[in-house]
Parts: structure tokens; sequence; C-alpha cells
């Protein structure tokens, strides 16, 4: 019996991995991912602990993508990230990696600017935010804070129109985004995707995401000061600009195993950590099929224009009668926009975007079951 007991102890902890370095993608890896945005039934967010099995083997591959690294030289911005050794470049610029035997960084970013206004910005984190680390154990808890500053002349569009309304001469902005990572590697077991079942450690990272925003105000030539916006404009003045500021938090579940480069799995959770609104999974030559929408019997859903900047039109077709819902995402998967309608045949729905700024949203159309009937990238353009 104490052979057993032993045995059993054995088995249970030479079943936890190690993720090393090994999993770190290098230049010239392609990484493939399917994205659920509506998953329904799933618990990622088990009580901590080892020997368990998250079973998203039912995942729908509502979308897929492909993520290129390449060698950081090769990156339009490289000169702006001496020392970096990968980019990948994505739908709104360019993100910059510095990689060690320990871990792997975000050095910085260029293209458009993370706060959403509309301009193109080049900047560094400070200090580089870790994306993966090695080794990843069982119970590794790890915290850190960065930041991204940014600053921009309010002379040009469009943050000369926003300013144009205030009593006082504004010169320029600056913008600081601070992230507050904290990460918990608490449970460990087996996870089950389409096409494939992987030995896998449990991390739930939680990002605490603050943006402030600082205007210099001329009191008379040669003299100024820096002035919290809010002082200026109030919460949700300022054409828009108040409801950037303020904290948003985003807690994801994220499934490493010691083979693969890509996560297994990466759920985005609601913010009560109810539900989840969407999954990351590997792609394991899951393809998704495009029906000719026009086909009887086969739902669909186009947007028009796309890309698009005032409006958008959603042209929904051969749509038994039911009631719907249609959504859309932004790039990080967050619920920015929802509506429900009770729909059948051909329908066409017009959504105004005043509220949206520039970048790449997904939309998705699904029934009261939460089937989805179609998910694709729309591009919001502004002037």
């Amino acid at each position: 019996m104490l052979l057993a007991a032993f045995s059993a102890l054995y088995l249970s902890v030479s079943a936890q991995i190690t993720v090393t370095n090994a999993t770190f993608p290098v230049a010239g890896d392609t990484l493939r991912f399917a994205y659920d945005e509506s998953p329904v039934g799933f618990n990622p967010a088990t009580p901590p602990g080892g020997n368990q099995i998250w079973n998203f083997s039912t995942l729908s591959a509502d979308n897929t993508d492909e993520m290129l690294y390449k060698a950081a030289n090769s990156g339009t911005h490289a000169a702006d990230f001496p020392g970096a050794e990968l980019v990948l470049p994505g739908a709104t610029g360019e993100t910059y990696f510095n990689v060690t035997n320990s871990k792997m960084e975000v050095q910085g970013y260029a293209g458009a600017d993370p706060a959403g206004f509309g301009l193109d910005v080049s900047t560094p984190f400070t200090p580089s935010l870790i994306e993966r680390r090695s080794p990843m154990n069982f119970f590794d808890i790890n915290s850190q804070q960065s930041n991204l500053n940014l600053t921009f002349p309010t002379d040009q569009p469009p943050l000369d129109a926003l300013f144009a309304g205030l009593p006082v001469n504004v010169d320029s902005m600056r913008v600081a985004v601070t992230t507050n990572r904290v990460e918990a590697v608490d449970a460990w077991g087996t996870c089950q995707i389409p096409g494939g079942q992987y030995p896998v450690l449990r991390q739930k990272r939680t990002d605490y995401v603050s943006t402030g925003i600082e205007v210099y105000v001329s009191l008379f030539p040669g003299f100024g000061s820096w002035v919290d916006l809010s002082t200026l404009i109030g919460s949700g003045g300022g054409g828009g600009l108040g409801d950037v500021i303020g904290t948003d938090t985003t807690v994801t579940y994220r499934f490493y195993s010691g083979t693969e480069k890509e996560e297994i799995a990466v759920a985005t959770m609601s913010n009560d950590l109810s539900s989840v609104e969407r999954m990351r999974f590997k792609r394991n030559q899951v393809t998704t099929a495009t029906p000719d929408i026009n086909a009887p019997g086969n739902a669909g859903i186009t947007a028009f224009p796309n890309p698009a900047i005032d409006w958008v039109r959603f042209d929904c077709t051969n749509l038994p009668q039911e009631d719907y819902t249609l959504k859309i995402f932004n790039i990080i998967g967050k619920v920015v926009w929802k509506e429900n309608y009770q729909l059948s045949g051909t329908r066409s729905i017009r959504v105004e975007l005043d509220h949206f700024k520039k970048g790449t949203y997904l939309y998705s159309l699904s029934d009261k079951k939460g089937n989805v009937i179609g998910t694709k990238r729309l591009v919001v353009l502004k002037p």
C-alpha cells in the first residue's frame, strides 16, 4: 500500500510540465490560431489545482489568423527599436520584441496610436512588457508595470477640432498608458481543443490598463503648464476624450504546452468572470468553410462599405425567422456594440459609426441559441 501511494504521488507530480524557451517564436515562424467569437458552455475558470481536464474540443472556428514573426531589421520602424530580435506586423502597426533565454517581451509598437485618436506613433514600452517567461512552472506568480507615453501636437487633425472650443490655448497633449500585469500559474492538466489534446499549464493573467491625458496650456507666450484634461472637459467631454480616461481590466486564462509555440487556448473573460467572451485556440488544420451566401438555405452576413467611415450597412441573407444578436468587437475581442433584432429572409441593418475610433473590428451575427451565422472583419476609417 505504501508503494502504491508513493507511485501515485510520483505520477501526479511528474504530470506537471515545465514550459521552456523552446516555445518562444523565432524569425520565420508562423503561428496559426482560430477564434470562437461566441463560446458557450466552456469553463476555463475552474478552481486552482492539478490534474484537471479542460474540454474545449467543440469550439467553433468562426475565423482564423496567422502571425508571421520576422527578423526585427525587416520592419519599417526597426531603427526606433534597437536591440529588438523580432517584429510582428499587424493590421494596425508593427510590434517589436526583445527575446532572451528567460523572457519574450514587447519592446515597442509603431502604427495607429493605442489610445485610438487616429494618429500614427512609434513608442517604446518602459520597461518592456513581458509576454512570455521561461521556465514557466506551476505556482509561478509574477507582476510588473509598464508605461507608454505619447505626446501629440494639437494643431493637426483630429486634435485641432477637439480642442477648438476650449477657452484656453492648448499647445500639445500627452497620453500616459500604464499597464499593471499580474500573472499566476495556478493549475495544470490536459487541454482538449479541436484536432488535439495537450498537457498544459494554466496561467491567469489580469491586465489593469490605465489611461491618463494631460494637455499643455499656454497662459501667455513663453509660459504654460501641464493640466489634467479631466479638469478642463469633465467626464465624457472633449469630443469623447473623457471616455478614454480611466482604467480597463481584462482577465484571460492562458493554456501553455511544453511543445507548441502557440498558446493552446486563450479565454477572454467577462468583467464578472461568469462567462467567456471569446476563445482563441491553436489551429490544427482547422478550415473554415466560406458559404455562398446567396445559395438557398445558407444564411450569411456581409458589411458595406468596408472599409467604412461614417456608417456601415450589414446585409443579412437567407435567415430563418428568429431573434438574432449583432455584435461588434474591438481587436482584442471586447464587445463595443451590440443590438438584438427579430429577422427573417433578407434584411439590412445600418449602424452609425460616430463613436467608433479608427481601426480594425470584428462583427458577428448569432441566433438565440448562440449559433454564429458569420464573423468577419470590419475596418473603420476616419478622415
